[in-house]
């Protein structure tokens, strides 16, 4: 080949790949302003990506594991702030699975957690032009057709859709619509996600955020949460101990199609807005500050699935603080002065005694300001209605896990109202999880056990060798499936909060023992509803068992059916 042929050649690559590169440019350009996931992922890896690299290449510098376990935690520290920014830029589902991820320290570092912790429920509503295309699409006519008004501005905001209170055929109701891109913006975010961690090699990590995949695509099928919403209003409108107490809305037909839920309208406050009021009143400062944290934080912390014995204290300890709302809780006797009250006059007496102060604190404050401490209705704002509220709602979750088709996975109190005629009201039905008999009967055998083997009493051997073989049926599987470490758990879990687990070190020679390898996606559903359930509780100063509650509704379940209990 000549030279001239050679030059005409390199022109031509030349320009192929200027007009590649130009049209690659262009296409993207018009990929990021026209498709919402694309334009989320373009944005993740801008942030991500430099971490991804600065991880990749520590660990090409180390030289042996223990260096790079060294390098990896100044990273940690490092890049926790800026993780913790890019989820709150992106927010969606980053919002929803740091949330999640924040209380598994078998798959997120500490000061990682530490820093997802901090994030916010909180999600910004969707343009009204949007949301009124698909109303007008999904129910085949225009708005002013189908509704005799419709409040542009939303009732609430979530990471998926918003729901609107409406007029129709003379009565107030309410709309939850999904967001227009919501399916692809899910796909494009868990995408982005299991990609990162698939990067950096973190299998366990991954294992669970596959999982939470699986389960929040369930919530973009809003026929199946119609469903759900019909199943839950006709159970709890036929259960005679929740038919007068219990509100579910109704669900309407004639307003449900695609991606439109139409649903009768319940009125009152959430119990969210009540219990802040209640604590600013008190002089917490809950600006930005997550509930889910607050609950957790009431609680001491949440528990280490994985060994602690590398680090100095779990993080159960780490996070006993000082200084905030977690005062209203065990918490608050984890400092020196606390432990001791705790153990001269015992853990719930020495809440009482802080309920009395907090009473008398609220009441000061309302008599001096000349206006309730807190808002809603007059049921709602006595302390003695919210304590039988929280109870009911312990009582009804426990009837949902074993007599509902369903259970409710997400009892967050945003989702919960105070309804004026003093009922409870229970909306968003999309975190459900349907239990097979078979899960169920393994979750009513713990519980029994948990209920009839308390942590306050001095228990046999063979009663904490029931309990984790209870445990073990429920699929749950550890390293060393270590018998102590497995009875102990779900107490930790379900139990009432024991003084000593708050003396330095407890919680550490307890967790150290083993660690939990799986966990059905059931199972950390049932925890966590009882985490924020007992988390509630601990708001107004009560340490409730969830064990025993629930263990009442395991027994009648048992009882109906023991020919196929074994």
């Amino acid at each position: 080949m000549g030279r001239f042929q050679v030059r005409r050649v390199a022109r031509i690559l030349g320009k192929t790949a200027a007009t590649g590169a130009v049209g690659g440019a262009a296409a993207g350009i018009c990929l990021y302003n026209a498709k919402p996931g694309f334009e989320r992922a373009v944005r993740f890896w801008c942030g991500a990506g430099p971490i991804v690299a600065d991880y990749w290449w520590q660990r090409f510098c180390a030289t042996d594991e223990t260096d790079a376990e060294a390098r990896f935690e100044k990273l940690n520290v490092k890049y926790a702030p800026h993780v913790r920014q890019i989820i709150e830029d992106l927010r969606g589902m980053f919002i929803k699975v740091g949330q999640v991820l924040s209380v598994r320290p078998e798959a997120v570092p500490d000061a990682i957690r530490a820093e997802l912790r901090k994030l916010q429920d909180c999600a910004p509503p969707a343009r009204w032009e949007a949301i009124k295309e698909t109303l007008e699409r999904d129910l085949g006519a225009s708005i002013d057709d189908i509704f005799e008004h419709i409040n542009p501005e939303p009732l609430g905001a979530a990471s998926i859709g918003q729901a609107h209170l409406v007029k129709w055929k003379g009565q107030q109701a309410v709309v939850k619509v999904k967001y227009p891109d919501a399916d692809e913006m899910l796909r494009a975010d868990f995408w982005c996600l299991e990609t990162l961690l698939w990067l950096l090699n973190k299998s366990e990590a991954l294992s669970l955020v596959s999982l939470l995949r699986q389960q929040f695509e369930v919530e973009l099928d809003y026929s199946q949460e119609a469903q759900n919403l019909e199943q839950a209003h006709a159970a709890l409108s036929l259960a005679p101990d929740f038919r007068d107490r219990i509100a579910v809305p109704k669900p309407i037909p004639e307003l449900t199609s695609g991606s439109v839920i139409g649903m009768s309208y319940l009125p009152g406050p959430k119990l969210e807005t009540v219990l802040r009021a209640r604590l600013e009143a008190l002089g917490v400062d809950m600006k930005d500050r997550s509930f889910n944290d607050l609950l957790r934080a009431g609680q001491g912390a949440e528990p280490n699935f994985a060994s602690s014995s590398s680090s100095s204290q779990p993080s159960w300890s780490s996070d006993l603080k000082s200084n905030s709302a977690e005062h209203q809780g065990p918490s608050a006797l984890s400092s020196g002065w606390g432990r001791t009250v705790g153990r001269i006059l015992g853990l719930d007496l020495s809440l009482s005694l802080v309920r009395i102060f907090v009473e008398l604190k609220l009441r000061i404050r309302s008599f001096f300001v000349g206006s309730p401490v807190l808002v809603g209705n007059t049921s709602g704002g006595d302390y003695a209605d919210l304590t039988a509220m929280l109870r009911l709602l312990l009582d009804v979750h426990g009837f949902q896990l074993f007599f509902c088709p369903f259970f409710n996975g997400d009892p967050h109190p945003g989702n919960i109202l105070m309804l004026p005629d003093g009922r409870v009201g229970l909306i968003d039905f999309g975190q459900c999880k349907r239990i097979t008999d078979k899960d169920r009967e393994a979750l009513a055998h713990l519980f029994a056990e948990l209920a009839s083997a308390p942590p306050d009493l001095d228990v046999s051997q063979a009663a904490d060798e029931r309990i984790a073989r209870a445990f073990q049926a429920t699929g749950v599987r550890s390293k060393n499936s270590e018998a102590d470490f497995l009875a102990f758990l779900p107490r930790l879990f379900f139990c009432s909060i024991q003084s000593k687990w708050l003396e330095p070190g407890y919680l550490k020679g307890k967790l150290s023992r083993d660690r939990v390898e799986t966990m059905p996606t059931h199972v950390i559903m049932v925890y966590r509803s009882a985490m924020l359930l007992r988390g509630l509780c601990l708001t107004m100063q009560h340490n409730i068992s969830v064990a025993d509650v629930w263990g009442v509704w395991a027994s009648r379940w048992l009882d109906l059916h023991a020919p196929r209990s074994t």
